[in-house]
């Protein structure tokens, strides 16, 4: 089975309700049957997320995604095979919020704390994902670890 990683950012449809939490709940329990992992860093506005598992599994999930309402002007950033999972012990991982130290994070790899998914290096909005994982754990909702 190969291993894919998905990232994708969508905007926030604010004419649709939204539970986070009960969205990484139902994520949570869904994605640990298909073996699924990931993290979802949302701002109030808008979402990031990668997805890491098998192919087919991360095609089917996006696709689900890409149909979800709460989501609008979803865009695809990055899907391809790699050798190892970011986040292989979550089966999805929240952040919210766009406090001070998550500003300085952003500001580390990027001129703004706004992501422009038009032009974003993906390599660097991972990199900025990775740093919210570990450097700010406490905030972080996780399954598994």
């Amino acid at each position: 089975m190969n291993l894919t990683r998905l990232v994708y950012y969508s905007q926030r449809n604010p004419s649709e309700s939204l539970e986070v939490e009960d969205l990484i709940g139902t994520c949570q329990r869904n994605n640990a049957r298909l073996n699924v992992s990931g993290l979802l860093h949302y701002n109030g506005d808008h979402f990031l997320q990668v997805i890491e598992g098998g192919r087919v599994e991360v095609s089917a999930l996006y696709h689900r995604i890409a149909r979800d309402t709460r989501h609008s002007n979803i865009i695809l950033l990055s899907c391809q095979d790699v050798r190892e999972r970011m986040f292989p012990s979550w089966t999805m991982g929240l952040h919210q919020g766009m406090d001070d130290r998550t500003r300085q994070i952003y500001l580390r790899y990027f001129s703004s704390d706004e992501v422009n998914p038009e032009s974003v290096n993906v390599e660097s909005l991972l990199d900025v994902l990775q740093d919210l994982a570990v450097e700010l754990s406490p905030k972080i909702s996780i399954n598994g670890v």
